[in-house]
């Protein structure tokens, strides 16, 4: 499920980039396993949307707090390179 989305673009370049941070929920254990394998956790992902859509992860955290910093850090890190929010359309 999809918690946080921020969608920038830079001043001379066609394509966007999103950040995503995603909550990934516990998976079942497969039969005959009684200690958890999967215990969930975020996903952050980025995504390059241009002529063709390039995903990359940037991580899988355990802590929410942990993914929402790491989708910041990854905002700051574009903004340097001259990218700005994309304003959401009314």
């Amino acid at each position: 499920m999809l918690i946080f989305s921020e969608t920038f673009e830079h001043p001379t370049q066609v394509s966007k980039v999103r950040v995503n941070v995603y909550e990934e929920p516990p998976m079942p254990n497969p039969p005959g396993i009684d200690t958890p394998t999967t215990g969930g956790g975020y996903l952050v992902t980025e995504e390059r949307i241009g002529t063709t859509k390039v995903i990359a992860t940037l991580g899988f955290l355990d802590r929410k707090e942990d993914a929402l910093a790491r989708a910041r850090r990854r905002a700051d890190e574009l903004k340097a390179q001259l990218y700005r929010p994309v304003l959401a359309a009314a």
